[in-house]
């Protein structure tokens, strides 16, 4: 069982953060680390099932999804086989303006992966208009491409293991260990850094950007 935590201190010149991922064993290595409960131990503020609906909702994260009540430092245990399964059938992961993932009930993977091709400038209006489709950034102008994503996945071994290709190409491949760290879902390599940004949960196959 792995715990994503996150260390918070205060600094004059305001607040830092900085996070980290550790196993029981290597957090009992060091006398100063938070002692980290057994995984039976591990619970959810109000329950796995109601932080999963809160998510899906899109509480924001309230009441800390999936948080442990440490201080100064925040822990977040690994979902479970079960809980992942529970959490993306059915529904998308989600990173704006990058992709959306649709991971059916059936074990396939739908949705797409956003392309920007630069474009005449003159195509970019002034001012930004969300969903336009068109996104000007340091003077260049771009038009989104949504390129159908393919794909399967399965939960096993407390991990989501996904292939994931488009562009005619894998592109997404291996498993993740999964973490609720308050309204986000952190995805993290073997290795124990996080995968890309931050995702979104959404319920169902999330619409286009």
């Amino acid at each position: 069982m792995q715990t994503f935590t996150m260390k918070l201190w205060s600094v004059a010149a305001g607040v830092a953060a900085a996070s980290a991922v550790a196993t029981p064993a290597a957090a009992m290595a060091d006398p100063n680390a938070p002692t980290v409960p057994s995984p039976t131990d591990f619970v959810y503020p109000t329950g796995f099932d109601k932080a999963l609906s809160l998510m899906l909702a899109g509480e924001g994260g309230e009441n800390g999804i999936g948080s442990q009540r440490v201080w100064p430092t925040l822990s977040f245990p690994a979902l479970t086989t079960d809980q992942i399964r529970k959490a993306v059938s059915g529904n998308s992961l989600v990173i704006p303006y990058h992709y959306t993932h649709q991971y059916s009930a059936d074990g396939k993977v739908g949705g797409y992966n956003i392309r920007y091709d630069p474009v005449d400038l003159k195509k970019c209006p002034k001012k930004e208009i969300p969903g336009d489709g068109f996104l000007l950034y340091e003077g260049v102008c771009s038009a989104q491409v949504n390129e159908p994503v393919t794909g399967s996945w399965q939960a096993r071994d407390d991990k989501l293991c996904v292939d994931i290709a488009w562009a005619g190409k894998s592109q997404i491949s291996g498993c993740y260990t999964m973490f609720f760290v308050m309204d986000s879902v952190a995805l993290v390599k073997p290795d124990g850094t996080v995968s890309g940004k931050a995702h979104g949960l959404k319920k169902g196959a999330a619409p286009d950007m």
